[in-house]
């Protein structure tokens, strides 16, 4: 098993915040999950709701962003 080399910590917004809820999360799924929506949110907000520009700096097409997005609500 490979050794983790601890670095110096973070003290970004989103890494204060999930060392507060890490527990919280049920499993690794539902985290990623949790990242992959905030992420996702932000982009669309630097991008002033533009939902195209968006899956381009995301890399993925538009219908998979929708997708995430409306999976994202239903588990709400």
């Amino acid at each position: 098993m490979a050794k983790v080399k601890k670095t110096k910590k973070s003290t970004s917004t989103l890494d204060m915040y999930y060392e507060e809820h890490i527990d919280s999360f049920v499993d690794l799924k539902t985290y990623l999950s949790e990242v992959e929506i905030h992420c996702i949110k932000k982009i669309i907000e630097r991008n002033d709701g533009n939902m195209t520009q968006t899956a381009i700096q995301l890399g993925i097409h538009r219908s998979i962003l929708y997708r995430k997005l409306n999976g994202f609500e239903k588990k709400k």
